[in-house]
């Protein structure tokens, strides 16, 4: 992964982590929204922001980390809250997977002499993930697990020298909806600071991959579980 690149996408996550942040406030600004009334996003508020990071092994891909951006809105009923996310992650296709590309290419090519061979090279990889999860909280305090599931939007987008250009680099880029289960636990350590641990499974067309990610969250009100000091 180009160090250009890695800006670009850093500075991606970035904006979606501002986005996540004002967009459903501007939703709230409308009063006049039955529906939004009706499945209680009304009721949404901002009360904390967050990342996370932890390594993230994709199907296919050499595993590395992820990072991660939150912003937990608070609930929408009693032990259902609804959290926005934006991850981003990159590394670069398995040899072995690179090597079964080749050997597919080289199945559609009538080979007279049979020394044809294919130095496609290393592909990288990466994905930016952007979207919603309710999750429940059986109960509250200091200590609170959580369950949950959600909907995202995966960018994933291949490039390498060899494919540059192709049908085969279209091939392996994709922008699909996709869907996720996670579930973990968040700890109050102060008035306003959070920490906590989390296991995910994302699925899209794309590709899926399982991740465990540390958490820490600053919340702007006072934190669960923490009385007023």
């Amino acid at each position: 992964m180009s160090a250009s690149f890695r800006r670009i996408s850093l500075r991606t996550l970035a904006a979606a982590a501002l986005f996540l942040g004002a967009a459903p406030l501007r939703a709230q600004e409308n009063p006049q929204g039955g529906l939004f009334e009706r499945l209680n996003l009304d009721k949404l508020k901002l009360t904390a922001l967050g990342a996370s990071m932890g390594p993230v092994a994709p199907t296919g891909i050499s595993p590395t980390t992820a990072y991660s951006v939150h912003a937990d809105y608070g609930e929408i009923s009693p032990r259902w809250r609804v959290v926005f996310t934006a991850t981003y992650w990159g590394s670069r296709y398995r040899a072995e997977q690179v090597t079964r590309l080749a050997n597919r290419l080289r199945e559609q090519l009538h080979d007279t002499t049979g020394t044809a061979t294919f130095d496609i090279g290393a592909i990288r990889v990466s994905d930016i993930a952007v979207g919603g999860d309710m999750r429940w909280t059986p109960r509250s305090g200091t200590v609170r697990p959580f369950i949950g599931g959600g909907v995202l939007a995966h960018v994933v987008n291949a490039e390498g020298k060899s494919i540059s250009g192709t049908v085969i680099e279209n091939a392996l880029d994709n922008i699909a909806l996709g869907f996720a289960a996670t579930t973990g636990v968040d700890v109050t350590l102060a008035r306003h600071l959070g920490f906590g641990l989390q296991g995910r499974f994302d699925l899209t067309s794309g590709v899926r991959y399982g991740s465990l990610r540390v958490v820490g969250t600053y919340h702007f009100d006072t934190a669960p579980g923490r009385g007023v000091q």
